[in-house]
């Protein structure tokens, strides 16, 4: 036989046995692909935004094709979903993408707390990020508007602190709610405890007040404090969302033209990122920014076109100390003194003998007429203490985590 057509006769035998083993073992099931169920509630239906207010025991779904609440199309090629941080065991059930409709879709548990979630590429970059807000808190029908400040401007703000589960000062912590540094999208948890540190200031063991964090699986994750980094920049904010990004800074022992002693920032503006905008939160434009934290229809409170705040309206002439609750009431307004992360450090600082807070303003601070002497820029904020100086607008470095209350985007 010749023996060519034998070595063709072999192969042709092999490519049927090999048809055979392949009918034989068919390959396994693959994974259907994800749609938006029809329960589903589209949370970006009117408006995309950062965050996103979803309720309790509902399917949620949205747009994950853009940033904030721009039309610029999120970077790269989105692969997938991924849960950042929870506040709660089990709060977001289940997270997936809709690959067809470029849509999240998020299950949720009965539970009320806080989320942040991320679109990432195939190798599991972050692309973009959005705070999940779960609570049956409706801002649209309880909000309060103030009285016309001198110029006739009014605000109409939120009851309580974004992030925040009640409104009530009997319900302590769940009435704080997040902190924020100046112009970032994404929110930290606020202290969950009392701090206390000791002369080296190390924190006393179990009173460093860090809030217990949990991913998709319910693991425990590393503490905000034990992930802080240095030297951000607005690319490692979007890439890195859950990481708060202090600055350092060293004492020089002289005085400058407000004597106060002179202090060496780095980066030099004391800002989170190597480059600083005082229109991150909109507090030259006026209008909501890609980089705004707040819901669909709310957006952080800026001063006026004449420069005064959105907490005019607040004096402490008018409002009462809550000793027990810790924090100030005025016109059934409740602005709790929460404590903030500290710019050099991203650890808490909620003292229980004198508890305070800051409440972002999205305007810049006064800064230096010498930037080049004194080159720190600042964010403006309103003092929760007691004493007189509450309700007194304050500033202080762009790198400091403190609350937001959200304003009507008119």
């Amino acid at each position: 036989m010749n023996k060519l057509y034998l070595f063709s006769l072999i192969a042709a035998a092999g490519l049927v046995m090999a048809a055979c083993d392949s009918d034989s073992e068919p390959a396994g099931p693959t994974e259907p692909e994800v749609t938006v169920p029809a329960e589903a509630v589209d949370l970006s239906a009117v408006e995309t935004a950062n965050c996103y207010i979803a309720a309790p025991g509902s399917v949620a779904a949205f747009s994950t094709a853009y940033k904030g609440n721009s039309t610029e199309l999120s970077t790269g090629n989105v692969a997938g979903m991924k849960l950042l941080w929870q506040d709660q065991p089990a709060l977001v059930a289940d997270l997936k993408y809709a690959a067809g409709e470029s849509k999240a879709v998020v299950w949720l548990s009965e539970t009320e707390g806080n989320a942040l979630v991320a679109a990432v590429d195939a190798d599991d970059n972050i692309l973009w990020s959005w705070h999940l807000w779960v609570t049956d808190y409706d801002p649209a029908a309880d909000a309060y508007t103030t009285d016309p400040n001198a110029n006739g401007t009014t605000w109409t703000f939120m009851t309580r602190n974004m992030g925040a589960l009640s409104a009530d000062p009997a319900d302590g912590f769940a009435t704080h709610g997040l902190v924020y540094q100046w112009g970032r999208k994404d929110p930290f948890p606020a202290p969950a405890s009392y701090t206390e540190m000791d002369e080296n200031y190390q924190y006393t063991p179990g009173m460093d007040g860090e809030t217990t964090l949990y991913d998709i699986e319910g693991n425990t994750l590393p503490t905000v404090h034990s992930t802080t980094e240095f030297y951000g920049s607005v690319e490692k904010s979007i890439a890195n969302p859950a990481v708060f990004y202090a600055m350092t800074y060293t004492y020089t022992g002289e005085m400058d033209e407000y004597g106060d002693e002179i202090v060496l920032n780095n980066p030099l503006t004391g800002d989170w990122a190597d480059t600083s905008d005082d229109d991150r939160w909109g507090g030259v434009s006026m209008k909501k920014s890609i980089y705004d934290p707040c819901p669909p229809g709310w957006k952080v409170p800026v001063c006026d076109e004449t420069g005064l705040t959105p907490y005019d309206w607040l004096t402490y002439a008018a409002m009462t100390w809550n000793n027990d609750a810790k924090g100030a009431e005025q016109n059934g307004q409740w602005f709790p003194a929460c404590g903030t992360r500290v710019y050099a450090s991203g650890g808490c600082d909620f003292s229980a003998a004198n508890p305070y807070a800051g409440m972002w303003i999205g305007t810049a601070g006064k800064a230096s007429a010498d930037l080049i002497t004194y080159p720190t820029l600042y964010g403006q904020y309103m003092f929760v203490i007691n004493g007189k100086r509450t309700f007194k607008v304050n500033k202080d470095r762009r790198s400091q985590g403190m609350s937001l209350r959200a304003v009507r985007d008119l």
